[in-house]
């Protein structure tokens, strides 16, 4: 019996809000310098030119991650079929301490990240999709701290005839 893939979820740090947030309170700290003599006239030449430190801006928005749909990633969870299983296969970055980066190396860490769910007969889209729910939120259980991404699944979902997939590898 083989392994059948079907679609990765990404496994970020954090959430989009929570990582612009953060890198938005950096670049203001870095520009302003909160706290000190100068912070208020800064704001004012600031304020007078929006345009004044907008290469500053840009640079320091590279070098503290980039853009985060790609570069906080930190891990992935393929879904497959084993059976009349659902599962997930772990990858995730090899380090010991998560913090944001731009160099990553995935590995393999689990070989099912949750316990499998069971997809109920009669095997139908409504179960299949059901089950595959269920292995997901199982998933984000036991990563509390991250943010699994599941915009993409979510917006192709209801359109993939779910029966037919699970039913080719039976």
């Amino acid at each position: 019996m083989t392994n059948r893939y079907f679609f990765d979820i990404p496994v970020y740090r954090l959430s989009r809000e929570d990582y612009y947030t953060a890198r938005d309170a950096h670049i203001e700290k870095m520009i302003y310098q909160p706290g000190t003599p100068g912070e208020q006239e800064r704001r004012q030449l600031d304020n007078a030119d929006p345009r004044r430190n907008e290469v500053f801006r840009e640079h320091l928005e590279r070098v503290y991650g980039g853009c985060w749909d790609f570069n906080e990633i930190i891990g992935h969870i393929r879904l497959h079929f084993l059976g009349t299983q659902v599962r997930g296969e772990y990858f995730a970055v090899a380090a010991q301490r998560i913090v944001r980066t731009r160099t990553k190396n995935f590995e393999y860490r689990a070989w099912k990240l949750a316990p499998e769910v069971e997809v109920e007969l009669p095997y139908g889209a409504v179960e299949v999709l059901t089950a595959v729910r269920q292995y997901i939120e199982d998933c984000k259980n036991k990563l509390p701290r991250r943010y699994l991404d599941t915009s993409k699944f979510d917006v192709i979902a209801d359109h993939l005839d779910w029966a037919g997939l699970f039913r080719d590898g039976l």
